[in-house]
């Protein structure tokens, strides 16, 4: 099962009180085989710098920055660019359950 990739895509905007719990929670889950593509929708506060902290501790972690123009805008990049085998979306102040 570890063979299927999931790519989780998280839309962000002006999000840094609460991307951190997030990352933590997907990164932590038991499930490894992730990509995450955290697409930065034109952030003016420091959730960019929040990523970037993130993505240069763990490869599975894309930051993709766009001028803001929605989170559907901002799925539907993170739609155009996913290699997993399957899609799953989690919000920026949400956070998924271990398993």
């Amino acid at each position: 099962m570890e063979s299927i990739k999931i790519s989780v895509i998280i839309p962000i905007y002006n999000a840094e009180k609460y991307i951190a719990r997030c990352l933590h929670s997907v990164l932590e889950n038991t499930y490894q085989n992730l990509e995450v593509l955290c697409i930065n929708d034109g952030s003016t506060d420091k959730s960019e710098e929040v990523l970037q902290n993130f993505a240069s501790g763990d490869s599975r972690i894309k930051v993709l920055n766009q001028p803001n123009q929605g989170v559907s805008v901002a799925r539907n990049y993170g739609l155009d660019v996913a290699t997993g085998d399957y899609i799953a979306f989690v919000d920026a102040d949400d956070w998924i359950h271990k398993q």
